[in-house]
């Protein structure tokens, strides 16, 4: 498999939301044959996605949820996936189970208990062995701040309210992710840890909506 074919197959397959460029939250990252980034990306295209809508009030963009429908969904998608780590059984829609050392320190992460700094710590590490040029540790560092605690927040929302706060912590993470993967070099992609795989899977499974 060609290297821009690996790295395509690896990136958040979830539609963008796009936010106005210059705005106070980051766009999550467009999906397809998208050249390296230098950054997490801020596009200027169309809020296209099924999950997210855009609000303007000044210079401040705020991503939510459409519909408290939608909300409630993704809390119960979190719901399933945070107990599915707890018991190291999530699988990805293609079948792949990480091991449970793995998936239990993703629990620990995006559970947000008092576990996720040290589980963060590893984490990070990683996804940076073998893949530690500047752009690609600083992308790393920006996702694992974003999936820290990102179920739990999103278990914990009141789906009857705009959660424009778990909306955009999703945004961004999946943004982070994305621009992570366009970063790392292509030994790392090849040989990727289970982390990516089940990370990839648990973003996918959160935006199916």
């Amino acid at each position: 498999m060609r290297y821009s074919e690996r790295l395509n197959r690896m990136r958040a397959a979830i539609i963008a939301v796009a936010l106005v460029a210059g705005s106070a939250v980051p766009a999550l990252a467009q999906v397809g044959t998208q050249s390296d980034v230098t950054g997490i990306p801020i596009t200027t295209s169309s809020v296209v996605s099924p999950v997210f809508t855009m609000s303007v009030g000044g210079a401040v963009r705020v991503i939510t949820f459409i519909t408290p429908q939608i909300a409630t969904q993704y809390q119960q998608a979190a719901g399933r996936i945070n107990a599915q780590l707890s018991s190291q059984s999530f699988a990805t829609t293609s079948g792949f189970r990480a091991p449970p050392a793995t998936q239990n320190m993703l629990y620990e992460v995006a559970s947000g208990g008092s576990g996720s700094g040290p589980a963060a710590s590893q984490l990070l590490g990683q996804l940076t062995a073998n893949n530690a040029s500047p752009q690609s540790v600083a992308n790393a560092e920006a996702f694992v701040e974003s999936f820290r605690g990102l179920l739990g927040k999103g278990i914990a929302m009141n789906p009857q309210f705009f959660n424009s706060l778990t909306a955009t912590q999703l945004a961004n993470t999946v943004a982070a992710y994305n621009a992570f993967i366009d970063s790392s070099n292509e030994a790392f992609l090849s040989a990727a840890p289970p982390e990516v795989s089940a990370i990839h899977g648990i973003l996918s499974q959160l935006t199916s909506n």
